[in-house]
């Protein structure tokens, strides 16, 4: 991949596509993005791809074991894959379902989009170096991530009744692809920057209940990934992960970066 610039498109924010000519938004499928930029620190690279009419998306690094399944059925899922949950039954919730959030969106005349999933990532989630991405395929979209601190990039995907693109109406935003699905419907993959406090306010507050219900940082590696799922406004599913280090000394305490 070419490391000279990216492509801004109208929207403001910088994509690194390779070959650089690669026309955008992209059509073709699958898609495959992280946010980051070549020659430095990247998130974990997601796929979006299309059976059918129906949409899929999941993580290709360390959380291959979800998946956000989009079915033209009106079922949406966001849980295990069918093969963690058979090889360990121990991991999933009491009941046994592996399908941590179930629902119908609404699409119609009046609501012609659905966000079905957002991966959001603060500056903490870009702790992928570049020498682990060498075997990660030449197609990856690298999102750059805001200059500002204060923001974080959120990459969403959206099924849109019709064909035209998702206007970002505040901030900014730009579509990365725009791939059919079934007759009247398209798959639309969004990223846009947004403001970093509410979410990491809470992967903050959600990793010390989470350190305080597994007996205090001593039960911690040194370092990790700390994965967070929750919903954002109007009920969409958003994940991310971020880096955590722990200091052994008495009085310090395990943390998100402070620069979160």
């Amino acid at each position: 991949m070419s490391t000279d610039s990216p492509s801004v498109p109208p929207g403001g924010v910088p994509l690194w596509v390779n070959p650089p000519e690669t026309r955008l938004p992209l059509t073709a499928q699958p898609l495959r993005f992280a946010v980051g930029a070549p020659g430095q620190r990247s998130t974990n690279s997601w796929k979006v791809w299309v059976r059918g009419n129906d949409t899929y998306v999941a993580c290709r690094d360390n959380f291959r074991q979800i998946k956000v399944s989009l079915h033209a059925s009106g079922i949406w899922r966001l849980g295990f894959t069918e093969t963690l949950a058979n090889a360990k039954p121990e991991m999933l919730p009491k009941g046994g379902d592996r399908v941590w959030k179930k629902w119908t969106p609404v699409l119609d005349e009046e609501h012609r989009t659905a966000i079905g999933f957002q991966f959001v990532a603060p500056l903490p989630a870009l702790y992928v170096e570049a020498e682990r991405r060498r075997s990660w395929p030449p197609s990856i979209v690298f999102v750059e991530p805001p200059a500002d601190p204060t923001l974080m990039t959120v990459i969403s995907v959206v099924v849109v009744l019709g064909r035209n693109p998702v206007r970002v109406t505040t901030g900014n935003g730009v579509p990365i692809a725009i791939v059919p699905l079934g007759d009247s419907r398209t798959v639309q993959l969004v990223a846009t920057y947004e403001a970093a406090a509410p979410v990491v306010d809470v992967i903050k507050s959600t990793f010390q209940r989470t350190v305080d219900q597994i007996g205090g940082p001593r039960s911690l590696p040194p370092e990790g990934v700390f994965m967070v799922v929750g919903n954002r406004a109007k009920d969409i599913p958003w994940l991310s992960a971020v880096a955590f280090e722990t200091r052994r000394a008495e009085e310090s305490q395990p943390s998100v970066p402070a620069d979160a």
